[in-house]
């Protein structure tokens, strides 16, 4: 038989005033037998008698003052009797700024009518219990760090909150006070967010002092009545700017308010004003919120608090806090002088403040910080200024944060951008510029230039002429240098540049005539009868100075007008989003009037140039197209001859020759079938780290600074020490948008060095899509055949029976179809030849840190082409390109980088490049800092970001190495594997010997692979198997099915 657990007994008045004897477990008891006390109260069985207990023990302490317990009655106006609190030495006794606070609370009564209330720092609870009785507050919640003040609250509750009988007493607004008043231990908010409660006001009295021991860790509350005190008298720095004025403790509390507080809600809190106005109200305004004083007192500082932490902050930060020798003082003291004249017996001031505040732009703020908090990324707080923030700024954290707590991916967009976006942009212009354009004739493209770039790839030939506006030079400046034409600039009168059009007869003419400022039919008229006359000339209209993303009647004219005459067929008009107040230089653009054959086109074209736009410029734009289209009616039919049927075939010989690559072969089947699983698609569909999303949010927020491209080169060069173990100057990198157009600018900057169009060596078995990118940019493919027993891996005893030196030997680490990396030996043996022959090695690591985790911590440096930068004689040769997209899976930041040899073929490149926008840059700069030896400024802990990084590569390698075993034993069973057994292995892909039956399996189980001749692999299909769990098991099933 279990005996029953022995219940201590309810102590008696008479056990409790015996403890003040001291002793050295005098509170301890004390706090033990005031806890079976409330515990009593808290009981149905023992209430009654539990009241009559604390009753006549507060009756026995009136008028005595114990060493372990005490009775203090507060009188308050307006009360027909005193808040009387049972108080220990751990507990403060309310004194001039409990005093201060109530009375800039009780300033106006009525804000806390019918509202739910929060305090911080309950202490006592009096402050709380005076709201009670004085407001209609409808309950209050009271919190605090130190358990015997909790302890003790609860038991003042229950004694104002009854009589002797045990009959109830009633707040103002009608509700027992027992009930409209729970007290719980909590460091700061912590104990109510995790609880997911809300309030509509938060109210405290909290510590803002450093403690003299300086951390947390020092000062571990062991339940001794001074370091229980000290909880509530000093606090801790938080890593935080306001740490220097002693203010952590304050600002962790205002971010924390932000997410439990209701719409309207408000935070008032008193201050010292030590730290000076500019001090505390740029804590609140940095937070986001609106402060305003509404009580103030000077007075006396008390003695038991140490300012020698202050006198320090002074120190370390050249600051000075504010004392007065008198209340009447104007003029303020240093924290160093007030120590001093206390340590001579002298009295000095300071001033209380009791502020209120609500939040700016509060839907958007409260929706952003709560999303944040749902992140687990609060710490973020500490870095952001929202002071620096409009609303249209934190509107879109809103939804950006949004975004990224339902999914915390970052995917590329679809080549012409996701159909989200095309509808919205499409529907924008039917309802408010009265054109009746689908999302299907839509083409999304980045920069401006980029698009009128594949404009002119597509329709003019090499040294053919463009003619342009003076006035878009600043845009269009590299259009002759990248494109090999003759680029003509004219001023922006419209009939000069018409008559200079009929001179010259230029394949494109490129014009922003600022007659189109104000556009007119007659003006254009005149334009349209011009092109009519000259049909084989392309003319473009930029007309993106005029374009808005608003509802204003008078925007927006030139498409209102086009859409109401007719078009010329070789009339377009392109518009760059170029008026964005949220990240000026996050730029999208596209098309209006283009042949349908253009659109067709510009899908190769962007597969082989900048391949897709940004994921957040993407956000950013459906975001504010959906402000405007939550209200309007749909506009059912449109009269309009808008509509261009021209079968315009593209003239230029390398655009051709691109397009007609196997890689753009058309697909077996539907790829917008939602039933299809795609393993023709080398993406890594996985959440990113936490760094990464952190740096997106940053971006955002902070100001954009013209140092962020150097500060990157710096970060990379940390990232190549790291990962390849190669030291490298920041000069040598190169910025871009993703890969891609690094390889444009690289074989330009190589044409330019050549002085004629240079021949890249890319082995069979190479990433389909470089084929025909080659040719695009001019270059001269030369083949070389490679072998499936080793993989499709080069073999370098071919290099050395080549009949024709190449310039450029182009390679990927791993490879790119096969996963196969290749050794160290055979990379030394590469670079060995390329060194002999003065070739060229262009090695694409787009992959290289996903390699199979069996391979340690880290893809082993020696793998890497990259280990050999710092060779004074190879590194004259080599070339090394990275980015985020594969290995952090941020495809949609397009965030590339190459290694060139030296500086001055560095800067060649990076001429034929912009650099990726501000917001991009200031992610990359937060992910790549986990590589520095030590952290620029404090905000952020790098040994920390190091072993995230390494935490998250780890835990993606493993899940792809899982994922690679599994089809490859699939695979294997019915011999259709490479038959090679090695660890080294990477990237999100292999090859199969199925590429006879894609088709089939395509159409019989809807799962999609590479062709053949897509890797030039005979009879081999590239299958990548980085797609998420769900789908990867649903296609190891179907694929399982096919094959048995």
């Amino acid at each position: 038989m279990v005996e029953a657990q022995k219940v201590e007994a309810l102590p008696t008045v008479e056990d409790i005033l015996a403890l003040s004897e001291d002793s050295p477990e005098r509170a301890e008891k004390t706090y033990r037998m005031l806890s079976r006390l409330l515990a009593g109260l808290e009981s149905a069985d023992e209430r009654h008698l539990s009241v009559r207990v604390l009753h006549k023990l507060a009756a026995a302490l009136d008028g005595k003052s114990l060493p372990h317990l005490i009775v203090r009655a507060m009188p308050v106006p307006g009360l027909d009797r005193p808040i009387r609190l049972l108080l220990t030495p751990a507990v403060f006794s309310p004194e001039m700024w409990g005093q201060t606070f109530a009375e800039g609370l009780m300033k106006v009564p009525e804000q806390f009518d019918g509202t739910r209330v929060v305090e911080l720092g309950t202490g006592s609870g009096w402050i709380s219990l005076l709201l009670l009785f004085r407001t209609n507050v409808q309950e209050v919640v009271g919190l605090d760090i130190n358990p015997v003040a909790v302890t003790m609250a609860r038991l003042n509750a229950w004694l104002n909150g009854t009589r002797e009988d045990g009959s109830v007493v009633l707040s103002q607004a009608g509700a027992p006070i027992v009930g409209a008043f729970r007290i719980i231990e909590s460091d700061l908010l912590q104990a109510v967010i995790a609880e997911r409660q809300d309030f509509d006001h938060v109210i405290g009295c909290i510590p803002q002092v450093l403690h003299p021991e300086g951390n947390s860790e020092a000062a571990e509350p062991r339940l001794s009545e001074r370091e229980l005190y000290d909880l509530s008298n000093y606090c801790f720095e938080q890593g935080i700017l306001e740490d220097r004025f002693g203010l952590p403790l304050i600002a962790r509390a205002l971010e924390q308010a932000q997410v439990c507080l209701k719409r309207g809600g408000k935070v008032t809190l008193i201050l010292g004003g030590r730290p000076g106005p500019e001090a505390i109200a740029s804590m609140f305004v940095r937070r986001g919120y609106e402060p305003e004083i509404l009580w103030s007192r000077r007075i006396t500082q008390a003695d038991d608090t140490d300012l020698k932490s202050l006198v320090k902050l002074e120190q370390a930060h050249g600051i000075k806090f504010h004392f007065f020798m008198s209340r009447n003082s104007r003029e303020s003291l240093s924290a160093e002088t007030a120590v001093r004249m206390l340590q001579a017996g002298h009295d000095v001031y300071h001033d209380l403040l009791v502020y209120r505040a609500s939040t700016a732009f509060e839907k958007a703020a409260f929706g952003f910080v709560s999303n944040l908090h749902r992140m687990s990324l609060d710490s973020l707080r500490k870095e952001l200024d929202f002071s620096r923030m409009t609303e249209e700024q934190m509107s879109f954290l809103d939804r950006l944060s949004q975004e990224l707590l339902r999914s915390r991916t970052i995917p590329y967009p679809h080549e012409r951008s996701d159909l989200s976006l095309r509808k919205r942009l499409s529907k924008f212009l039917r309802i408010y510029c009265q054109l009746p354009v689908e999302a299907d004739e839509m083409f999304v493209a980045p920069e401006r230039s980029e698009l009128l770039s594949m404009v002119v790839n597509m329709v003019a030939k090499q040294s053919c002429s463009v003619l342009l506006s003076e006035s878009l030079r600043e845009v269009y400046g590299r259009l002759g240098q990248d494109l090999f034409v003759d680029t003509v600039w004219c001023n922006d009168d419209l009939s000069e540049i018409l008559e200079l059009d009929d001179v010259l007869a230029p394949s494109v003419v490129v014009l922003a005539p600022r007659q189109f400022v104000r556009p007119s039919p007659i003006v254009l008229s005149a334009l349209f009868d011009h092109a009519r006359k000259h049909p084989d000339t392309y003319y473009v209209i930029d007309d993106s100075a005029n374009f808005e993303i608003g509802s204003q009647l008078d925007a927006n004219m030139m498409i209102r007008l086009a859409g109401q005459m007719e078009l010329p067929e070789n009339v377009v008009l392109l518009y760059g989003l170029i008026k964005n107040v949220v990240a000026p230089d996050l730029e999208l653009s596209f098309i209006l009037n283009a042949p349908p054959s253009w659109i067709e086109g510009f899908d190769v074209a962007s597969e082989l140039t900048y391949s897709r736009i940004p994921y957040p410029s993407q956000l950013y734009y459906e975001w504010l197209f959906d402000d405007l289209l939550s209200f309007p009616f749909p506009v059912e039919t449109i009269d309009s001859n808008y509509g261009n049927r021209k079968n315009a075939e593209p003239a230029r010989a390398e655009f051709l020759e691109a397009a007609s690559d196997p890689v753009f072969a058309p697909k077996p089947v539907d790829v917008d079938d939602p039933e299809l699983i795609r393993l023709d698609y080398g993406e890594f569909e996985h959440p990113v780290p936490d760094l990464l999303v952190r740096g997106i949010i940053k971006g955002f927020v902070e100001p954009q600074s013209d140092y962020l491209p150097e500060v990157l080169r710096y970060r990379i060069a940390s990232y190549m020490a790291a990962t390849r173990e190669t030291m490298i100057l920041p000069d040598r990198v190169v910025l871009s948008q993703g890969v891609f157009p690094l390889f444009g600018a690289f074989l330009k900057a190589v044409s330019k060095k050549l002085g004629r169009s240079p021949r890249v060596l890319l082995p069979g078995g190479s990433y389909g899509p470089l084929y025909p990118m080659i040719a695009y940019h001019g270059a001269r493919v030369l083949p070389l055949a490679s072998e499936p027993e080793q993989g499709f891996l080069l073999d370098v005893e071919k290099l050395r029976s080549l009949e024709q030196k190449p310039d450029v030997l182009w390679l990927t680490q791993p490879n790119n179809p096969s996963g196969l990396f290749f050794e160290s030996s055979r990379v030394a043996a590469i670079i060995d030849w390329c060194v002999e022959n003065q070739v060229y090695l262009l090695a694409d690591e787009i992959f290289f840190l996903l390699s199979d985790h069996r391979l340690g911590a880290w893809t082993p440096p020696s793998l890497s082409f990259g280990s050999h930068l710092s060779s004074s004689e190879a590194a004259r040769y080599i070339f090394v390109t990275d980015g985020l997209s594969k290995a952090f899976a941020a495809g949609g930041l397009r965030c590339g980088f190459l290694v060139c040899p030296d500086a001055a073929f560095a800067d060649l490149v990076q001429s034929h490049l912009k650099a990726p926008p501000a917001v991009l840059l200031r992610a990359w700069d937060n992910l790549y800092s986990a590589f520095l030896d030590e952290a620029p400024h404090g905000m952020i802990d790098v040994a920390e970001a190091h072993r995230e990084v390494s935490k998250y590569l780890l835990g993606a390698r493993k899940t792809l190495s899982t994922n690679r075993d599994r089809l490859l034993s699939l695979l294997r069973r019915h011999g259709l594997d490479d038959g090679i057994d090695t660890p080294y292995r990477g990237g999100l892909f292999l090859l199969a010997r199925l590429a006879d039956r894609r088709s089939e399996l395509a159409e019989s189980k809807k799962l999609l692979i590479n062709q053949d001749d897509w890797s030039r692999t005979p009879s081999w299909a590239r299958l990548c198997f980085s797609l998420p769990e769900a789908r990867f098991e649903e296609a190891l099933h179907r694929l399982e099915e096919f094959l048995g």
